[in-house]
């Protein structure tokens, strides 16, 4: 394994010849890196409170994310790095309030499991495995990483983070909003993946596929199988688990479609975090109204901070998906905030005029949320300055089937994986659709059916209308089927366990010798997965995360344009200085591949007035002075140069024409070059000055 900066890019031939297993054996370790910075601050901070194994590593992926979320943020006023220790040390005061608060109120305690550990880890290690297998199929080597428009300023935050310590993110975003000292992005994800690094000292491509395969693994397979176990009634909690375990890798939509498509690993984190997320909810507030005196104030303190803690990770996952938390909880609110008021109501008297009261105050809670959102649809998205047919017309946005089909790949479970649609996973579909008639039979669950129906609907109108009225209805996600369509297997994998278990049952009715649950889970996961792997999901993955050996077209780097960066910008570009070039040509990854910070980490940003000035006319450097003086703030004596455009190059137009134009001029001095990449000297305006 090579140093964090670099890439064993010389493995990346490796599956075509049969030994691609060969290749991502090293990545085994580094998983477990991976998982220990995920898992190990929310296991520490829960140690005062007595849960199973699947409770604790459910509840620890929220908690760990929340604290390393928190832990980037006090860091910088301290003047502290982060480190994957700092998330650690937050746990610990958790944990000191938990002990505090659980001799106070002994009713603070989680329902057993009921699942057998012996049981439970074959299972999961087997899943785990599968979805890695499903997923990376198609990528010859760990050392390669998703070649995409997103994932270049994810990769560029990551180096920034493992370069000066400032994981806060209060701050991230100032990398590409160069004039702001306080410019909010989620650092969740970067910061776990710079904490893999520290851990284990992989590179970063490899930390970053290290940490995905974490991050199913540790955070979204317990946390659907805990929320299973807390949604399905009147079945042991133990056999839930385990039907639910092997579904959570069944679904294409999540978590194969968002590393395919974008890649968004912000959200994939904040949607691989919503199981566990609404489990909080839904057992808080059932605990809040089943318990009575002290038990009800330590079920409210618990929930409550759970719930809250939940949020907090999700935002620091990625804030929009708090709007998918709140999609799938609102049916639920709904349902027992109404039986609350029919019970209310029924009982007349004092308990009448709560609800009247009640009533009152979530109707003008109503407004003030309403009035919220009109002042942010004016103000901050300028609904009456711009027409909104106008908005959301992007590729992630842009309708390119009818809606007839969007519900067709739902009701098929045939999702798109960003350059295809999937063949139908024909068991999955017909468990989950079992699953809907069960819960339509149980009156305490119909509202997970209607969950699942608003966001199917939100999903096929964003792939198949370009109306206003869907532009409005699914804005928050920007119109992006992607980040709808993850969201479903959240309620999909409890909806799938129901139709395995009952089917189970009637097997067994049948007088079936063969039925076991945990058996036809397998089988329904195995079958899905056939028809995610042929059905191109691994080879979407596979298209996206390929490499060039050299002279990179479409892709934002090639191998030996990386290798070129990580031998001679170290050797030639003295510490301390900056290196400019065109980001849609890869020089926005310089410092994670040579060490040197680049002048534009992203090919889109809100670039400061000497940014802008050398973007645009850093070719009038010999009759405009205060193109020296940008260089010299700038502290930049070298541009680095690779002349393509990944992906086609900027649909707005070249925003960085003038580093072109200078280069082509001939008006630097050619240093090093490999003949495909050149590292060029500015010579005009003299050695930089002192500072």
């Amino acid at each position: 394994m090579v140093g964090r900066s670099g890439t064993g890019v010389e493995r990346q031939n490796f599956g075509k010849d049969g030994r691609v297993f060969i290749a991502w054996l090293p990545v085994v370790p580094v998983v477990v890196g991976a998982l220990a910075v995920v898992l190990i601050p929310g296991i520490a901070a829960t140690l005062p409170v007595r849960m199973g194994l699947l409770s604790r590593v459910a509840l620890a992926g929220p908690i760990g994310v929340t604290a390393i979320g928190v832990a980037g943020i006090v860091s910088q006023p301290l003047h502290l790095p982060f480190s994957a220790v700092s998330p650690i040390i937050v746990a610990l005061v958790v944990a000191i309030v938990l002990f505090v608060t659980t001799r106070l109120l002994p009713g603070i305690r989680v329902r057993p499991d009921g699942v057998r550990v012996v049981w439970l880890l074959p299972v999961w290690i087997v899943t785990a495995l599968a979805v890695a297998v499903i997923a990376f199929w198609q990528v010859p080597s760990p050392d390669l990483f998703s070649q995409t428009y997103d994932n270049n300023f994810h990769l560029a935050a990551i180096a920034h983070i493992l370069s000066t310590g400032d994981a806060s993110s209060l701050t991230l975003r100032s990398i590409i909003e160069t004039g702001k000292t306080f410019a909010f992005y989620p650092s969740g994800w970067h910061s776990i993946v710079a904490a893999t690094v520290q851990v284990t000292g992989a590179t970063v491509p490899v930390a970053v596929n290290a940490a995905w395969i974490a991050v199913v693994a540790g955070i979204w397979l317990p946390g659907a199988a805990w929320l299973a176990q807390a949604l399905v009634p009147r079945h042991p909690r133990g056999i839930v688990a385990l039907v639910a375990f092997p579904l959570g890798a069944a679904f294409g939509a999540m978590p194969y479609a968002l590393l395919s498509w974008g890649t968004l690993y912000p959200t994939f984190l904040g949607t691989a975090l919503l199981p566990a997320g609404v489990a909080v909810v839904v057992l808080a507030v059932r605990a809040v109204v089943a318990e009575r005196g002290p038990r009800r104030v330590a079920a409210l303190l618990w929930g409550g901070g759970m719930s809250l803690t939940a949020a907090a990770a999700i935002g620091f996952g990625q804030p929009r998906v708090l709007v998918s938390w709140a999609v799938l909880l609102l049916p639920f609110v709904l349902a027992t905030a109404g039986s609350l008021v029919r019970a209310g109501w029924r009982r007349g008297g004092r308990s009448r005029r709560a609800v009247t009261w009640s009533l009152i105050g979530v109707v003008i809670a109503l407004v003030v949320v309403a009035a919220v959102g009109f002042w942010y649809l004016v103000a901050r998205l300028g609904l009456f300055t711009r027409p909104l047919d106008d908005r959301l017309g992007g590729p992630q946005a842009k309708a390119t089937q009818s809606v007839l089909d969007g519900l067709g790949q739902v009701l098929l479970q045939a999702w798109p994986t960003g350059s295809t649609v999937t063949f139908p996973a024909v068991l999955l579909a017909a468990a989950v659709a079992g699953g809907v008639l069960v819960a339509l039979r149980s009156r305490g669950l119909r509202w997970i059916v209607v969950s699942y129906a608003v966001l199917a609907l939100l999903f096929a109108a964003a792939a198949g209308s370009d109306d206003v009225v869907t532009k409005l209805a699914t804005a928050l996600w920007y119109k992006d089927r992607y980040r709808i369509d993850s969201v479903l297997p959240v309620i999909g994998v409890t909806l799938a366990t129901l139709g395995v278990l009952a089917a189970t049952a009637w097997l067994r009715r049948a007088g079936a010798r063969s039925g076991g649950a945990l058996a036809l889970a397998g089988v329904v996961t195995a079958t899905s997965a056939v028809s995610l792997v042929a059905g191109g999901a691994s080879a979407s993955i596979g298209r996206v995360f390929a490499m060039p050996a050299s002279h990179a077209t479409e892709a934002i780097v090639s191998a030996a344009q990386i290798e070129f960066m990580s031998s001679r910008l170290p050797m030639i570009v003295p510490v301390g200085q900056r290196v400019i070039g065109d980001p849609w040509d890869g020089s926005g990854l310089s410092l994670l591949f040579g060490d040197r910070e680049p002048g534009f980490p992203h090919v889109n940003g809100q670039w400061d007035p000497q940014r802008l000035l050398l973007a645009f006319h850093l070719q009038d450097i010999r009759t405009d002075p205060a193109v020296c003086q940008a260089l010299d703030d700038l502290r930049v004596r070298y541009v680095l140069y690779n002349p393509h455009a990944f992906g086609g190059g900027d649909p707005s137009g070249n925003h960085f024409s003038g580093v072109h134009a200078a280069v082509e001029a001939g008006l630097f001095t050619p240093v090093a070059t490999d003949g495909d990449t050149s590292l060029l000297e500015i010579t005009q305006c003299g050695p930089l000055p002192a500072g």
